[in-house]
């Protein structure tokens, strides 16, 4: 499954830096676009105004000519008027052919042709306001500087001409790219939602097989444990009948022929006798075990750790006396939890560390308590790192075990001393974990050979 989702994130972001590009690149062309669009109204513009400035100088012209022949003053408004209008229109073009050099260039040598065209024009006008005979060779300089005029700004339109011909080619390039990238645009985000949309609607489906199967494992699974648990009974019914019976014929057969037993028959007796005892045990721990497989039907609750342990150290107490043992206990908290199940959970790991017990030195017994975070909590795969955690560690100073066995010795029937040192059926830690599994906590231990062992329990607070 984390194949299969990494699979889909991979793909997703592989397919969002494709439409990343895409619409970076249809914005650039749609930008590019644009700029030419704005480039070629910028030409059509300088064109206006060249014809612009052409169209004034021929007022000039049209102005004197009328006065020259009629002496009429009428016929100077226009020359007047494309006097005050020539030098705005100038400026105005040279600011919008700034960008260009050899444009420039040719409007400074118009500039030139202007005002020497203009100086012409007031001295004709002049003479004839006196009534002066024109002078010839005037009227010709004049008309050579007009045609030179012409000749500047029909240079300056052609070339204006050709970089509007380059813009508009650029623009109808850049505008079909701009097309055909909007059209890549549009069919990739619509494969990208089938490929988005058939990845999820599989995803979904596995996930939906698998919750069913799943199910389908928890029903037999669960179906299993209450098998298991009413086998469980049933053997230990039909197993503590007979063991009933021989218990209770070796004891008769102790009480009425020990006298007539010889030293063997005896310690054969004895073993009967402890054997079937270790078989009760045995058949008990079993029992208890078995009760814990299945925890649907037992109800949580508000639970006192300080009296739990409080109980459990009561139900000790002989045995606290016999080894002259000091337990000390920090105060422990509330938690959430099944009260009969964490007095055995309790009453385990105080009766190991009073089994376990070092001869050379008294016994002692430290119960700490902590609130820690998730995040703190190392090396433990299922930790909730959002949750804080009550950390309880049991330790002592007993014969400890060595650290490879940490793990060991929570497996069922599993010992790590014969029954000739140590009694007990390698029930009892397996008991733990599986109290702990049922609180949705953890139980770990640690320990050097020689120097004690401390049992740490992690409960979640909520």
């Amino acid at each position: 499954m984390k194949k299969s989702l990494q699979f889909i994130f991979s793909s997703f972001a592989i397919c969002v830096v494709l439409l990343a590009i895409l619409s970076w690149t249809s914005y650039q062309k749609i930008k590019d676009s644009t700029n030419y669009a704005i480039s070629v109204e910028h030409t059509h513009e300088i064109m206006r105004k060249s014809e612009e400035l052409i169209s004034i100088l021929k007022d000039f012209e049209t102005g004197q000519r009328g006065f020259m022949l009629t002496r009429e003053r009428v016929f100077l408004e226009p020359y007047y008027k494309a006097e005050n209008q020539i030098n705005n229109v100038y400026r105005t073009l040279r600011f919008q052919a700034r960008d260009n050099p050899l444009q420039i260039k040719r409007l400074d040598t118009l500039r030139i042709a202007i005002r020497t065209k203009i100086r012409l024009l007031r001295l004709n006008i002049r003479e004839a306001k006196q009534n002066e005979d024109l002078d010839k060779e005037s009227l010709l300089l004049g008309k050579k500087e007009m045609d030179e005029i012409r000749g500047v700004v029909n240079r300056f339109q052609a070339t204006e001409r050709q970089l509007l011909a380059q813009r508009r080619d650029l623009k109808s390039k850049t505008d079909k790219q701009t097309t055909n990238v909007l059209l890549l645009l549009s069919f990739f985000s619509f494969a990208l939602l089938i490929v988005s949309f058939l990845l999820i609607f599989l995803e979904l489906q596995r996930r939906l097989k698998f919750q069913h199967e799943l199910e389908n494992k928890i029903d037999e699974l669960n179906r299993s444990n209450a098998d298991l648990e009413q086998f469980a009974y049933v053997s230990s019914h039909d197993l503590q009948e007979p063991l009933r019976k021989i218990r209770a014929f070796s004891d008769r057969l102790a009480r009425k022929h020990n006298d007539s037993l010889n030293e063997d028959g005896k310690e054969t007796l004895e073993k009967i006798t402890y054997s079937a005892e270790r078989m009760q045990t045995l058949i008990n721990d079993l029992l208890d075990f078995s009760r814990l497989v299945n925890r649907k039907e037992i109800g949580f609750q508000e639970v006192n750790l300080q009296e739990i342990a409080g109980r459990v150290i009561n139900d000790l107490s002989v045995k606290i006396e016999e080894k002259k043992a000091q337990i000390n206990v920090e105060k422990l908290p509330y938690i959430w939890g099944i009260s009969f199940q964490l007095n055995q959970l309790f009453l385990n790991l105080i009766s190991n560390a009073l089994k376990f017990t070092a001869e050379e030195r008294t016994p002692v017994i430290d119960i700490n308590y902590s609130l820690v975070k998730g995040v703190e909590i190392k090396d433990i795969e299922k930790i909730r790192n959002e949750l804080d955690y009550h950390k309880i560690v049991i330790s002592d100073n007993g014969i400890g075990f060595e650290e490879e066995y940490a793990e060991k010795i929570f497996v069922i029937f599993q010992r790590l001393h014969g029954r000739g040192h140590y009694d007990g059926t390698g029930v009892g830690l397996a008991i733990c974990r599986r109290i702990m599994s049922n609180h949705n906590g953890f139980i770990f231990a640690e320990s050097q050979l020689g120097e004690g062992a401390r049992f740490i329990l992690y409960f979640p607070t909520k």
